[in-house]
């Protein structure tokens, strides 16, 4: 185990693409029972939902789950993360559920982590700047809490995170970060009319139906009948999953 890590420390420093990246980081993590992991920037502490994936190798399912209910609002891990000064002390899924006062909805998403066989995760702040932090989160079905596990995965995932920000910048060039880490809008959401994006658009801005038929000199019937579409085509329960995934894709500018 610890020539795994050894080789990850040694070689990190010569990935070239964030694929690559991924696989040396897997051969580790592997080891402990992780088989989802994820680093994330978010950029503009005060605005929770601007989160780009910079690597990993995540849950599909679970990840899809979590932005069609808009966990990502209420998520205490990130909530956490953003109230550290600094790093921070890597901490487990368990002590924060044991050590925060946590609401209903956040119980109900560590629940559903769990039932997604996500049963323990590390999570580990990485701060780059007042109004930059890296998020690292790993979680497994077989993970167990050990001091020692701990402080290998913060240095590994220091020395990944680097390396990624390195890549990143190299092949995008000196932007800002939510540029240089920008989705290019998901295939779904092209199955939106114009009119449709439009309306979504101003639910994204806490418009009612009733503002935006005012707005847009229609009837609330026409309103409540593009929203209705909006959901099925986007295939989410509540207009908040359609707006976070409008969010995710970097549809508002």
């Amino acid at each position: 185990m610890y020539q795994t890590i050894k080789n990850f420390l040694d070689e990190v420093y010569t990935v070239e693409t964030i694929p690559e990246l991924e696989t040396l980081l897997r051969q580790v993590l592997e080891h402990y029972g992780i088989h989802h992991f994820i680093c994330t920037n978010i950029y503009g502490l005060d605005c929770l939902a601007d989160r780009k994936p910079m690597f990993g190798m995540w849950d599909t399912k679970w990840v899809n789950h979590f932005i069609n209910n808009s966990y990502y609002l209420e998520d205490a891990v990130a909530q956490h993360c953003n109230g550290l000064e600094d790093d921070g002390r890597p901490y487990y899924w368990t002590e924060l559920i044991a050590n925060k006062d946590l609401s209903k909805i956040q119980y109900k998403i560590f629940g559903e982590a769990w039932d997604a066989d996500l049963r323990e995760g590390l999570v580990i702040p990485l701060r780059v700047s007042d109004d930059e932090l890296a998020m690292v989160s790993m979680a497994g079905k077989n993970f167990k809490q050990n001091s020692e596990v701990r402080g290998i995965l913060h240095t590994v995932s220091m020395q990944a995170h680097r390396k990624a920000r390195e890549i990143l910048l190299r092949d995008h060039g000196k932007q800002l970060m939510p540029d240089l880490l920008g989705f290019v809008p998901h295939p779904e959401m092209k199955r939106l009319t114009p009119t449709e994006l439009n309306i979504l658009k101003f639910l994204a801005e806490d418009k009612t139906p009733t503002d935006i038929a005012v707005i847009t000199g229609v009837s609330i019937h026409t309103v409540n009948h593009h929203s209705a579409n909006i959901k099925r085509k986007l295939e989410v329960k509540s207009l908040y999953g359609a707006i976070g995934k409008a969010i995710r894709y970097g549809l508002f500018h």
